[in-house]
């Protein structure tokens, strides 16, 4: 697979790397992206590396990159580390995410297996919102200070923990909220739309009052809200609910096992790469975001190959802002297009394989 190339957030590390920063024994690195970041600080005389990826894409990528590396580096697609290691942290670098309450819950994760003495590194873009940080991280931390500032990132050092937390437990994380009738949700930090319904997924759900039968493929699923609504319907239905964010398959996995859902499962995917099988309806509410940005690419590459995995008959139903161009993609795929609602600023799009 081929090597991203170094993000500036990743420049900023390297650039200080030479100052023996990061020359530990063993580093934590939390929210790894995937680049040649590793690669760069094994040989730069960091002895080990554990890190942490919520991207399920960022894995597969880093997954075949460093294998030459052995036992020095390893690397969990996960909600979270356990904090139980093989041998001492000597220091954790943690990647900016653009949700506060998911950094909320990976600093309480750092902070439980912390040593004395140990710093941690924050490392962000300014469009990301690194510069609050350094107020932000006051709250945790006795010592916070501005190690660098280039390639529109900052790189702050904490240090001195104000609070020693208990073992940090994540389902204690879990937000629950309604989704209409008796159908509830749980959803982690980080997670789309994370403790709320979100507008698009309620216009979705209004749609529902006729889908097929049989095997559903829900792709994006975030906190599960669309399987969990359906379960809650007439019929029967075999779920399969794909995301490539590891937050999103314990939210996902959490709502459908409290709705009492026995026939499902959550799949982790590179888009549809681990998908496989032939299904009556595939739902979606898709995204159109990475970080910060927007990106249209993952979903229209979604739309293209949707058809190949439903049977004949079978349906895709989709939600999305109404501004975005998806209409014309469907009906490159299916020949045809059907809106079925629209409000709210957002489109339910319909199309049925016909052979």
């Amino acid at each position: 697979m081929i090597a991203q190339p170094l993000s500036n957030p990743s420049q900023l590390i390297i650039r200080n790397s030479s100052e023996q920063m990061f020359c530990l024994d063993h580093l934590v690195v939390i929210g790894l992206p995937a680049d040649q970041l590793v690669s760069h600080l094994l040989a730069d005389g960091v002895g080990h590396i554990t890190a942490l990826t919520r991207d399920y894409s960022a894995w597969r990528r880093l997954q075949g990159q460093f294998e030459g590396f052995g036992e020095r580096f390893s690397l969990t697609f996960a909600p979270a580390l356990s904090g139980e290691f093989t041998r001492p942290v000597d220091g954790v670098l943690v990647f900016l995410q653009k949700s506060k309450p998911l950094m909320d819950f990976w600093l309480a994760m750092v902070l439980s297996f912390l040593p004395e003495g140990a710093p941690v590194w924050l490392v962000g873009e300014n469009d990301e919102g690194i510069k609050s940080w350094k107020k932000r991280l006051k709250r945790d931390f006795g010592s916070v200070r501005s190690i660098d500032n280039a390639r529109h990132c900052v790189l702050l050092e904490a240090g001195e923990p104000l609070t020693t937390p208990d073992r940090f437990d994540p389902t204690q994380w879990f937000e629950s909220f309604s989704a209409g009738g008796n159908t509830t949700i749980s959803s982690l930090p980080g997670v789309f739309s994370h403790g709320r319904l979100d507008q698009g997924t309620r216009v979705l759900l209004d749609t529902l009052n006729s889908v097929p039968a049989g095997k559903v493929l829900d792709f994006g699923c975030g906190a599960g809200v669309i399987c969990a609504h359906m379960h809650a319907l007439a019929g029967d239905h075999d779920f399969t609910l794909v995301d490539c964010d590891a937050l999103a398959l314990a939210s996902s996995e959490r709502t459908l096992q409290d709705a009492g859902c026995q026939s499902f499962r959550v799949l982790p995917s590179d888009g549809l790469t681990a998908v496989s099988g032939a299904y009556d309806l595939i739902i979606s509410n898709p995204p159109f975001h990475q970080g910060v940005r927007t990106n249209y690419a993952v979903t229209e590459q979604f739309l293209a190959q949707s058809r190949q995995l439903l049977r004949p008959g079978g349906e895709l139903r989709i939600v999305a802002n109404s501004f975005l161009r998806y209409p014309p993609v469907i009906e490159q795929t299916y020949g045809h297009c059907q809106t079925l609602l629209v409000r709210d600023g957002f489109s339910v799009y319909r199309a049925v394989r016909k052979r």
